[in-house]
């Protein structure tokens, strides 16, 4: 007798908690449908902005920096720290900064532009005479200008202990070219983090 009271409350208690369950729960209970508008959910791409704590001052997120008149802030792709275009009529050049790994070889880096431009690689003596120094903020840059037969890379390297930094311009021949100086006071402006 007292195995089928047990197995009669068993079955009482867990039909109590089936229904429960099944009752508890409906599809307008507890889920809401949001319609996020465009302008907010495109704010996904854009880096978060430093907040202040214990009343210390916030420090910057990423790289600071000045944008040269006629350029553009472009939706940063993988990799990328700033990502940037200016154009002109139906030509395009592309800026980037990118933050990789300290002990990044200035030679490996170098020959990897240049085959993007469809220029041969060079050996360590070749490309000292093709570096320029230039400022990146606080820092000291390798600058190389690559002109292929088509495109022009503009590319700085700056190797800090804890990172190497790389500024690139790439873009059709003449139109980067005519963007030198801008991407040399671009570079000029960035502090990095």
């Amino acid at each position: 007798m007292s195995s089928f009271r047990f197995a009669t409350t068993g079955c009482i208690a867990l039909a109590g908690l089936v229904s429960l369950g099944l009752g508890g729960c409906t599809p307008s209970e507890g889920i809401q449908q949001v319609r996020v508008p465009a302008e907010i959910s495109e704010r996904r791409d854009q880096p978060a902005k430093p907040t202040a704590t214990n009343g210390q001052p916030a420090a910057p997120a990423g790289p600071q920096y000045t944008l040269p008149e006629g350029w553009t802030v472009q939706p940063n792709a993988p990799m990328r720290s700033i990502s940037l275009a200016v154009l002109d009529g139906d030509q395009k050049c592309d800026i980037s900064l990118i933050r990789l790994g300290p002990d990044q070889s200035l030679i490996d880096n170098v020959n990897r532009w240049r085959g993007q431009v469809k220029l041969e690689p060079v050996d360590e003596a070749t490309l000292t005479g093709q570096v320029k120094a230039v400022k990146c903020g606080a820092h000291q840059g390798a600058m190389v200008q690559l002109v292929g037969a088509v495109d022009t890379i503009l590319g700085v390297v700056i190797a800090r202990p804890e990172a190497t930094w790389f500024v690139k311009l790439q873009g059709p021949n003449a139109f980067a070219l005519r963007e030198t100086a801008k991407f040399i006071a671009f570079t000029e402006s960035i502090e990095l983090p």
